[in-house]
C-alpha cells in the first residue's frame, strides 16, 4: 500500500474548477457531490470526461434524504410568486437514485434507516452503484456532438455504498450501515468499494462503538472507509475526541482497509503515519462539516489567510500585527518568517504593505451597507491555502512522526511570544498529546 497521504479535492461548484485545473497534477483525485452533478450535469461530464485527467469519485449524497428535508429546500420564484420547494438539483438526484429517495420528497418524509427492510437493500445498492458508474456516461450519450466519446469516459476511481447519518450507538442504524456496505461490496469487483461512516462526533468518545467499527466494517468486504464525524473540527475539538479518532483510524487500517477523512485537515494528514490513507476537503473550506444541510449566508464568507506554521487561518490584520514583533519590514523578511509560496511572492513584491491585498474589500453594489472581500483577494487566499496544503502533504510524505511532532513543537516556540497567534494555536498542544 502506498504510504504517502492522498489529497482528494472536493469541488463544491463549477466556479471552483479553475483552481483544480491549474493545480490538478498536485492532487490525487477529485470528488464531486451528486447535487453538483445534477445542477450542472453537462459541465460536470465535460470536466471529468475530457478536461481533467484525475481519478474522480461521485458522492451519491444519500445521507441528505435521511436528514431534515428542510435543509434541501429554498425560496424559489414561480410565476411572480415566492414558494418554498426542494432545490432542483436534489429533485433530480432523488429521481436518479431510485424509488426510496424519490418517495421521500414526494411524501415529504425523510428516510429513517429503521424503515429500510432487508428486502429493500439490494435494490437500493444497485440503484446507487449504477448512478455512480453511469451518470457521466449518460450525459455524454444525450449530446449528439459528444455521444461517440461516451465509451471512452474513464470510470470512477471507487464506488460508495449508500449511507445515512448515525446519530448514536444505535443497533438498528448500525445494522443498516453494515447491510448497505456488505451488499455494495458484493455487487461490484472491478473497482474499489468504500463505505461512508457518517456519524455523530460524540461516538468518538464511545470505546464500544470504536471497537465495533474496527471489528465489523472489515467483515463487509469493502476496500476502505471514508470517515465523516459531524462537526468534528481538528482545531477546536478536545483531546479525547482526537485520540478516539486516531484509535479508529489505526484500528481500521491495521485490518487492511484504506481509511480516508472526508472532511480533514493537517491533523488527519499526520495520521497517515499510523494508517490514514488520505483526506478530502474543499477549495479553502470543508475541513469540518455538520451533516445537516444549512443555507449559506447572503454574502460570501471571508476567506482568511492561512498561516502555514499554525495550520490555521487568521485575519489579515492579525497577521500584520505580528510584523513589528518579528521585525518583518521587507518582502524578504516575510518570505523567511511567514510564507514564501508563489502566491505570496507574487503579491508581496516591493513592499510589505502589499500583504493587505489578501484582505482587499469593497462595497459590492452602491446599495451595500458594508464591505465584502473582493473576488481577487479571496482567490489569492484560496490558492495560497491549496499550495500550502500540497506542501504539508509533501512534508508528511518525507518525514517520520517524531520529526513531524518536533516541527509542531518548534512552531510553538517560534510563536509563543505573539499573543494573538499563541492564544489561537492551542490545538497544536492537543495534536501533540493525541499523537503520542
Amino acid at each position: 500500500m502506498d504510504n504517502k497521504p492522498k489529497l482528494i479535492i472536493r469541488m463544491g461548484s463549477h466556479a471552483e474548477k479553475d483552481y483544480i485545473l491549474k493545480l490538478g497534477k498536485k492532487f490525487d483525485g477529485i470528488i464531486i457531490g451528486a447535487n453538483v452533478v445534477e445542477a450542472t450535469a453537462g459541465a460536470t461530464a465535460s470536466l471529468l470526461g475530457q478536461k481533467l485527467k484525475l481519478p474522480y469519485y461521485i458522492d451519491p449524497m444519500t445521507y441528505v434524504f435521511g436528514c431534515d428535508l428542510e435543509g434541501i429546500r429554498s425560496d424559489q420564484k414561480r410565476k411572480k410568486k415566492i414558494i418554498r420547494d426542494y432545490k432542483r438539483s436534489y429533485k433530480s438526484l432523488a429521481s436518479e437514485l431510485g424509488k426510496l429517495f424519490s418517495n421521500a420528497l414526494e411524501t415529504k418524509k425523510r428516510i429513517y434507516p429503521e424503515n429500510i427492510h432487508s428486502s429493500m437493500v439490494k435494490t437500493i445498492c444497485d440503484d446507487v452503484v449504477n448512478y455512480q458508474l453511469n451518470r457521466i456516461r449518460q450525459e455524454f450519450l444525450k449530446d449528439e456532438e459528444y455521444k461517440n466519446y461516451a465509451d471512452s469516459i474513464p470510470n470512477v476511481a471507487g464506488v460508495f455504498s449508500p449511507y445515512f447519518y448515525i446519530p448514536s450507538n444505535s443497533e438498528i442504524d448500525w445494522k443498516v450501515f453494515i447491510a448497505l456496505s456488505s451488499t455494495t461490496a458484493k455487487i461490484i469487483n472491478e473497482i474499489p468499494v468504500y463505505s461512508v461512516l457518517c456519524a455523530d462526533s460524540e461516538l468518538l468518545t464511545d470505546g464500544a462503538f470504536i471497537n465495533k467499527a474496527i471489528n465489523e466494517i472489515p467483515l463487509t468486504g469493502v476496500n476502505g472507509v471514508w470517515l465523516w464525524f459531524s462537526k468534528f473540527d481538528e482545531l477546536y475539538i478536545s483531546e479525547e475526541y482526537l485520540k478516539g479518532f486516531k484509535d479508529l483510524v489505526e484500528g481500521l487500517s491495521q485490518k487492511g482497509l484504506e481509511v480516508y477523512n472526508r472532511h480533514g485537515g493537517y491533523f488527519s494528514l499526520i495520521l497517515n503515519k499510523i494508517g490514514m490513507t488520505g483526506i478530502s476537503h474543499g477549495i479553502g473550506y470543508g475541513e469540518k462539516k455538520d451533516v445537516q444541510q444549512i443555507e449559506g449566508p447572503p454574502n460570501p464568507p471571508i476567506v482568511h489567510y492561512y498561516l502555514p506554521d499554525i495550520h490555521k487561518r487568521f485575519g489579515v490584520l492579525d497577521i500584520e500585527r505580528c510584523f513589528d514583533e518579528m521585525k518583518i519590514i521587507s518582502p524578504k523578511d516575510f518570505y523567511g518568517h511567514m510564507c514564501d509560496c508563489v502566491i505570496c511572492k507574487g503579491v508581496i513584491k516591493d513592499n510589505i504593505e502589499e500583504f493587505k491585498k489578501f484582505g482587499e474589500d469593497r462595497y459590492a453594489t452602491p446599495e451595500s451597507k458594508r464591505k465584502s472581500q473582493t473576488p481577487a483577494a479571496a482567490q489569492r487566499c484560496r490558492f495560497h491555502f491549496l499550495i500550502n496544503r500540497i506542501r504539508e502533504k509533501e512534508f508528511i510524505s518525507s518525514n517520520d512522526l517524531k520529526t513531524i511532532i518536533e516541527q509542531i513543537n518548534d512552531t510553538q516556540e517560534k510563536w509563543g511570544d505573539h499573543v494573538i497567534i499563541a492564544r489561537n494555536s492551542t490545538h497544536l498542544t492537543k495534536w501533540q498529546n493525541a499523537l503520542k
